[in-house]
Parts: C-alpha cells; sequence; structure tokens
C-alpha cells in the first residue's frame, strides 16, 4: 500500500469513527489517545482472529506446525535473564513460528496484558486480577553479595545477622515490592542495616555496589556473570534465605493461539539451573487451572486481587 492510499484510509476511518486517529501537528506523527485505545482494540481483537483460525486449522489437521506470531511483555529482569535462552529454544522447537518480546516495567506488563496488544505478560511477584490470571512459574534465589573490597568479602566464616547490622545496603526503593519483601526478612532476623542509596532497578543496584564497595541483596540469576568475573562476591549469612517469585500472566477472556500456547507451556517446563523445580509445589494454580488458561477458558468469577506490581 502506498503512503497516499494509507493516508486516505487513515482519514477515513476518521470520518467514520468522528474523531481524530493521530495528531498530525507533531513530527513524527503519534497516535492520540483515541487512536491508541482504537489501536489497543484492534490488537486484541487480531489475536483472537489469529486464535481462531488456528483452532478451525487444527480441526482438520493435527499435522499442521506450529506457525504464527507470539508477542510476550517482561519485566527488564526477566527479559534479559531469562528470555534469550527460552526464545532460542521456541526458535529450534517451532522454526515456522516468530516470537517478539517486549521489556517492560510492570504495570506496563499488566497494561499491556488487559488490553489485549501481548498475547502474556512475564512478571515478579504475580498477582491475578478481575481481568488478569496469573500463574506462579518459580520461586527465584535471592542472594547477599558484595564487592571484593568490602570487609565482609574478606570474612572466611559464615555470616551472623548481628554481623549486618548497620552497614551500608545498596537497597532497592521503598515503594518496590522486593524492597518491601528484603526488608521484612531482616526485620524477622533483627538485622537493621543502613541504607546508603535506593534505586529502581536490577542494574543500579548491582552497579552501585560494585563501583561504591557496597553490599546488596539481588536475584541470584542477575548477577552470575559478576559472580563468575569476580566483581562481585556472594556472602553467606545465617537465617538469610530470600526468594523472589516469578510467573506469566494472561488476559481471563482471551484464547491463546497455538504458538502463544507452546511457548507458554515452554516456559513452564524449563529449568534455569541445576537442581530447579519445574513446576513448583506451591504453584498458586493447578495444573489443571493452567492447562484451562492455555485454552483460555478460565472463569471470570475467580476472586479479584491486588493489581498494583513492583517496579521489578
Amino acid at each position: 500500500m502506498t503512503q497516499s492510499a494509507a493516508s486516505q484510509s487513515v482519514q477515513h476511518l476518521e470520518e467514520f469513527l468522528h474523531v481524530k486517529l493521530i495528531d498530525r501537528t507533531k513530527r513524527p506523527f503519534v497516535l492520540t489517545a483515541e487512536g491508541q485505545k482504537f489501536f489497543d482494540g484492534l490488537s486484541g481483537i487480531l489475536r483472537q482472529f489469529d486464535s481462531l483460525v488456528d483452532e478451525v486449522r487444527l480441526g482438520s489437521s493435527a499435522s499442521i506446525g506450529v506457525t504464527g506470531h507470539v508477542v510476550v511483555a517482561s519485566i527488564y529482569s526477566m527479559g534479559l535473564s531469562y528470555l534469550p535462552n527460552l526464545q532460542e529454544e521456541f526458535v529450534r522447537k517451532c522454526p515456522s513460528a516468530n516470537l517478539t518480546c517486549q521489556l517492560a516495567h510492570p504495570h506496563e506488563v499488566y497494561r499491556m496484558v488487559e488490553q489485549g496488544t501481548v498475547d502474556f505478560g512475564m512478571v515478579s511477584y504475580p498477582e491475578s486480577t478481575h481481568s488478569v490470571q496469573a500463574t506462579k512459574w518459580r520461586d527465584e534465589p535471592m542472594v547477599l553479595v558484595a564487592s571484593p573490597r568490602h570487609r565482609l568479602s574478606s570474612s572466611n566464616h559464615r555470616i551472623r545477622p548481628s554481623e549486618l547490622s548497620q552497614v551500608g545496603l545498596v537497597a532497592f526503593a521503598a515503594n518496590l515490592r522486593i524492597r518491601q519483601e528484603i526488608d521484612k526478612q531482616l526485620r524477622s532476623l533483627g538485622i537493621t542495616m543502613r541504607i546508603v542509596v535506593e534505586l529502581d532497578n536490577i542494574d543500579s543496584v548491582k552497579h552501585a555496589a560494585i563501583v561504591n564497595s557496597g553490599v546488596a541483596i539481588i536475584p541470584k540469576l542477575t548477577v552470575q556473570n559478576e559472580l563468575a568475573s569476580g566483581s562481585l562476591k556472594m556472602l553467606d549469612c545465617e537465617g538469610l534465605e530470600l526468594t523472589r517469585p516469578l510467573g506469566v500472566i494472561q488476559r481471563r477472556d482471551v484464547s491463546l493461539t497455538r504458538a502463544a500456547r507452546s511457548f507458554m507451556e515452554l516456559i513452564m517446563d524449563h529449568k534455569v539451573w541445576h537442581g530447579d523445580s519445574v513446576r513448583p509445589s506451591d504453584i498458586e494454580t493447578t495444573l489443571d487451572d493452567a492447562s484451562q488458561i492455555y485454552e483460555g477458558r478460565v472463569s471470570l468469577d475467580a476472586a479479584e486481587a491486588n493489581s498494583q506490581t513492583a517496579l521489578t
């Protein structure tokens, strides 16, 4: 389609809807609020159409390979730590399918899932809402790390909780769920650490701990490279055992395409580290419920949960 033809099509659509879909006073053009709403709504409808086409085709021939386009939204830390390997495995198993991953903050991942612009999302501390079903994937270990220049790094014994009192902590921002869970664990051990800086993402926390010779509590998988290179050292503290729950979220009233179901199943079965359990025993949703999620048949009468999510 030529630019002129596309422009005329948009103008005809605007006349039909009696609203402006594109703000032509800005360069480059941007969608108006109405245009964004229309785009998001159509994206969801097209995804449902793709799912219907998949079901009809499979009804006549189960031998057809997995095809189609999967769009997944993920928080940054999960996207950087997990998605590269998952994407590589998906391409190997489903070479005729395409996968697009969008990295965003948690509230944006929930918004994209609710609006239907992505097939599903990947978040930490997953929570269900009236329109979104959350399924727990795994509990990710968190570790206490320090710069090798920090005095605790030279300790040749297991650190006692009392030794962390008033030690400077490179912390997550106070409004984040991960920070709240860390604070809760520290309080349970009677530890009061001195906050030296508060940051809103994992990469910044890692960098500050390295540069400022500090101490941080962070998801283990996100610091594998730093631990291997020696720029950070893992510390062992008595009683300090933290995990970060990870999960996937999907709109309750939308069926996943066959390609999206295949990728979600790959995620749920994926092992990340030695000894990692597949589908933890304390998963919030049973395997039967998970199967219903894949088919998009989860009922809408499930209990509502708080939709507020942490930034990491």
